[in-house]
């Protein structure tokens, strides 16, 4: 019986993360999170119930790296409440047991082995029939990140938010069949809004550019991207679609992908990766 392989993006930007990908195979179904930067439990509660349902367990939570917005105390409480395992790297499971799990920082009723850590380094691992190559990433000084290319079949994937350098991702961008991808902040924009962390992340032109690159170097491309994590001051959606739009146009690319910007506040549409 042939699997279906679902993405949508849940919460997308510096107010909180939250990634779905599904893969359902008649009544079973393997269910991934990516981040869970939701500031409030409830909140948390109330979008996994309302927009990815709850009915069917969570299988894994994927963490990218410590900041609050990827993976927040909130998240992690929800996580243990529902008993989904979260998979980090080593590196960024001492740097949440600094930011979160300080036992100063818990209340008596838990303690930092209450969570269920699965930890990885940086050879591929399998959660269900999904194989995940961690990604190293730089981000921000002093904070381990990664992206995630992920195997579903041979249907592959690339997830990478909170990175600025796009050699990072170079090779794993090639031949992808769906890409979730950052594209932060417009120049001008930030220029006139300046905030120094944006830096770390990022930009609409360079976005761009490593999908242009990834176009002219691959076999098959993906009939969708989503452009992720984009700032609420320094980009608007219709900026970000039209910077990259307009790079793989004048790449030469007649027929350039679905281009999908991922709302901040709110669910995006569920993305068909295989059927």
């Amino acid at each position: 019986m042939p699997r279906m392989l679902l993405f949508r993006s849940l919460r997308s930007g510096s107010s909180g993360n939250l990634l779905l990908l599904e893969s359902l195979r008649g009544r079973g179904a393997t269910r991934l999170l990516i981040d869970c930067g939701i500031a409030a439990q409830r909140e948390c509660l109330r979008i996994l119930e309302e927009e990815a349902g709850l009915g069917r367990p969570i299988d894994a939570l994927l963490v990218t790296h410590a900041h609050g917005d990827h993976l927040s105390y909130a998240g992690l409480r929800v996580m243990t409440r529902l008993k989904v395992p979260i998979y980090a790297h080593t590196h960024t499971r001492r740097e949440l047991g600094h930011r979160l799990l300080a036992p100063h920082r818990l209340p008596a009723s838990l303690a930092p082995g209450d969570f269920h850590f699965r930890l990885f380094g940086e050879e591929p691992f399998a959660i269900g029939p999904f194989t995940v190559k961690p990604l190293p990433v730089p981000h921000a000084p002093g904070v381990t990140t990664h992206a995630f290319r992920i195997r579903h079949g041979a249907t592959r994937l690339l997830i990478a938010s909170d990175f600025h350098d796009p050699e990072a991702v170079i090779p794993h961008i090639y031949d992808c069949d769906f890409i979730y991808l950052e594209s932060n902040h417009d120049p001008e924009l930030l220029r006139l809004h300046f905030n120094p962390a944006s830096l770390y992340h990022l930009s609409n032109p360079t976005a761009g550019l490593l999908l242009r690159h990834a176009w002219d170097a691959s076999r098959r491309t993906p009939a969708t991207v989503v452009l992720g994590h984009l700032s609420q001051e320094r980009n608007r959606p219709e900026i970000a679609l039209a910077t990259v739009r307009d790079a793989l146009v004048r790449g030469g690319d007649s027929a350039p992908p679905k281009l999908v910007a991922a709302p901040r506040h709110a669910a995006g549409d569920v993305v068909v990766i295989q059927d």
